[in-house]
């Protein structure tokens, strides 16, 4: 990983984060559900939608409102879970350059790309934002 601490590619999905969240943490999907909350809109998922993303079984990109409130049940940024939602739904991959600790930049990395090739667009956009910076 490169010393920015950006990473070479998010090809992950939503349900296979979400799935491994929960079993490392020997996590219910009723107990994620009672966590679920949106804070913009109040509204809250129920446990059988998490079942079916969990299962892959969600056919289109979850709304933002969705988003939101699965990030305040398991405690990450909504910004993770959309790019991993953006990798399972529209087949777009990213990567994710620290600039420092209030900003990052994220991308997107072309289909098909060879790690190698991944690592120099890492290294060839912290150099741009190095230099926007000087």
């Amino acid at each position: 990983m490169p010393a920015s601490g950006g990473t070479h590619g998010t090809t992950e999905h939503l349900s296979t984060y979400l799935r491994q969240w929960m079993a490392e943490r020997d996590e219910s999907e009723r107990g994620l559900a009672r966590r679920a909350r949106d804070p913009e809109t109040g509204l809250a998922l129920r446990h059988g939608w998490i079942n079916q993303l969990v299962l892959g079984q969600v056919t289109r990109a979850p709304e933002l409102w969705r988003l939101r409130a699965l990030a305040v049940a398991i405690g990450v940024p909504v910004r993770k879970l959309a790019e991993l939602a953006a990798a399972q739904y529209l087949g777009i991959a990213t990567a994710e350059i620290t600039v420092s600790e209030e900003e990052t930049i994220v991308v997107s990395v072309p289909p098909g790309i060879t790690q190698e090739d991944r690592e120099r667009l890492v290294r060839i956009v912290e150099d741009v934002a190095r230099h926007m910076g000087s």
